[in-house]
């Protein structure tokens, strides 16, 4: 088996599992996931980073070995413009809490991370020791393992508690 179509057969699946997952949190999780647009913005963020990966690599899986490889590359070098659209988008948005603070700074490579996906599209068979889609690899992973990071930070973020201020109004605190 080809160690690339290896690599894709497991970047999809964890991808489209975590992706599954991820949306379970967003959607049955405390704290404003879909209800505060910071937090919003940078779930969907995060959600991008399992989607893009899972879609890039099954579009791997899918293409022919007979097209020269114009299937997978339309594809990597759309994902990547997508991915390098949406990651500047999000990082133009207004900042948020400590976390998601956190996840923006770790989200300042998403614009390269996702311009190389969009690069090695177009780099040519036998220029280095690696082929076009094991440079893919590389890039998508990345983008992949970004994504771990930024829910690892999101999970890791304390709740919000209700408080009462000195003159007994309730508020919530950070």
């Amino acid at each position: 088996m080809d160690p690339s179509n290896a690599f894709y057969q497991s970047l999809t699946g964890t991808s489209f599992t975590l992706l599954g997952l991820w949306f379970a949190v967003v959607q049955f999780a405390h704290g404003g996931w879909r209800t505060d647009p910071e937090r919003h913005a940078t779930a969907m963020h995060l959600t991008l980073k399992f989607f893009l990966p899972g879609t890039l690599g099954l579009a791997s899986l899918l293409a022919s070995v007979n097209d020269g490889g114009l299937i997978w590359r339309i594809s990597f070098a759309l994902g990547g413009l997508i991915g390098l659209v949406e990651s500047v988008r999000y990082l133009r948005s207004s900042g948020g809490t400590a976390g998601r603070v956190t996840v923006r700074t770790l989200s300042l490579a998403d614009p390269l991370l996702y311009g190389f996906v969009a690069a090695a599209a177009f780099v040519p068979p036998g220029i280095t020791r690696l082929t076009p889609l094991q440079i893919e690899g590389i890039a998508t992973g990345l983008v992949f393992i970004s994504g771990l990071c930024g829910v690892w930070v999101a999970f890791s973020e304390r709740a919000r508690v209700e408080s009462t201020d000195r003159r007994g109004d309730p508020h919530r605190s950070r």
